[in-house]
């Protein structure tokens, strides 16, 4: 069987496939169907390995993991951490580290997702913003969190990332302690790797707890 890899508009890897997901009759038809619960990286790291152009690679500090069910099965996945320069923002901000949809998802399945993600935050934590980066580099441009009500802040300079054996890594791989690390600083010396001059990322907030206007 012959897959298509492509980037869908906001970042998303997405597989065309002959065979559906799920069994016969039983892919969702409208976002409406999923239930949004806290699980486990474990639960989706797989969806991210194969749809998401950064794969299952992901750094310290995850706070939750929330999951998209429908009739047994995991849809998707959502990974909510610490923001990595805590000086430069709010007090219980965080950062939508990853986001990632089976391409058996209906139509506004991402922006549904993350509406309900925001409703869970506000129900079980203190959170009071949600930070989340679209990366340009890869067509993302933030369409999903803008119809989730996410505002634009601000373009950030232009990213440098590493592309190895066809995927994208975060330069912070080239010194942390990680099986991985080890061979892709060895594939960077004769080659096999390279450091890329990206394209800047957007990044977009919600404000869970809005500050209070002085009368």
């Amino acid at each position: 069987m012959e897959n298509k890899n492509k980037l869908s508009g906001d970042g998303v890897k997405v597989t065309q496939q002959t065979i559906q997901f799920g069994d016969s009759g039983s892919i969702p038809t409208s976002p409406h169907q999923f239930r949004i619960m806290k699980g486990k990286f474990s639960d989706f790291s797989e969806l991210l390995e194969k749809w998401h152009y950064k794969s299952n690679k992901i750094g310290g500090g995850i706070s939750h993991h929330l999951v998209l069910r429908f009739n047994g099965k995991i849809y998707g996945g959502i990974v909510i951490g610490k923001m990595r320069h805590t000086k430069n923002y709010e007090e219980n901000a965080v950062e939508l580290r990853r986001m990632v949809l089976h391409p058996d998802c209906p139509k506004n399945t991402a922006s549904y997702f993350l509406s309900k993600t925001i409703w869970w935050l506000r129900k079980n934590t203190n959170i009071s913003i949600v930070y989340t980066f679209a990366d340009t580099s890869v067509g993302h441009i933030g369409t999903c969190y803008k119809a989730a009500n996410f505002k634009f802040v601000k373009k950030t300079p232009p990213t440098t990332h590493v592309l190895w054996k066809g995927k994208i890594y975060h330069p912070r791989s080239l010194t942390i302690d990680r099986p991985y690390s080890y061979q892709l600083r060895k594939d960077i010396e004769v080659g096999k790797a390279e450091v890329v001059k990206g394209k800047p990322k957007l990044l977009f907030k919600y404000e869970l707890k809005q500050k209070l206007k002085k009368k």
